[in-house]
């Protein structure tokens, strides 16, 4: 089966906010939900303070915790693409699949009161198109392709970034130098 992934050169994201705009059109989604959201976070202690953006969605995991725990069994890998997807028909809504996502990517649609989150942007694959997200980033900060291609870039931890060992999340990140992890939950500077 194919496997899909992210990379993410943080030093060339100027926080701009167009791969969550992408997002957000090529989906239709109600005002609310935001599949991909760039965060920002402030490392270090003054006057030694630094600021670095990274944009987040679904990781479609490798060991996914949401397909586990969900009663329904809703959420499904996809055969062509491996994303990691939601049946909004089976779905209950019960929030379970969230508590056990560590990056925080599944969230209650309060009109259908069903789970979403990314979906890799399949129906755009299919097409061999690239996600949204991708296509806008005027930087290339965020980038994509096959998962065999993209594995060995970068790294697979970045602060603020919940420890990776577990779910084996498909996002790599390019290495500015942040002090490596052993370990930790998070990176710290």
């Amino acid at each position: 089966m194919p496997q899909y992934g992210w990379v993410l050169d943080y030093k060339r994201c100027i926080e701009c906010r167009a791969c969550e705009a992408a997002c957000k059109q090529w989906n239709g989604l109600e005002t609310g939900i935001r599949f991909r959201q760039v965060r920002v976070y402030e490392t270090g202690q003054f006057p030694k303070v630094q600021s670095h953006a990274l944009s987040l969605a679904c990781n479609h995991c490798d060991n996914p915790l949401c397909l586990k725990v969900c009663p329904t069994k809703s959420i499904f890998r996809h055969a062509a693409t491996g994303a990691i997807l939601i049946n909004q028909e089976t779905c209950v809504g019960c929030e379970l699949c969230s508590e056990f996502c560590p990056y925080g990517a599944l969230q209650i649609n309060t009109k259908t009161r069903k789970m979403s989150k990314c979906t890799m942007c399949v129906d755009r694959l299919e097409q061999n198109l690239q996600p949204a997200c991708v296509t806008l980033c005027p930087t290339g900060a965020l980038q994509f392709g096959r998962w065999e291609q993209v594995q060995n870039r970068g790294t697979d931890r970045a602060p603020n970034f919940p420890n990776p060992a577990t779910t084996r999340p498909s996002i790599r990140f390019i290495d500015p130098g942040w002090p490596k992890a052993d370990g930790n939950e998070e990176v710290k500077s």
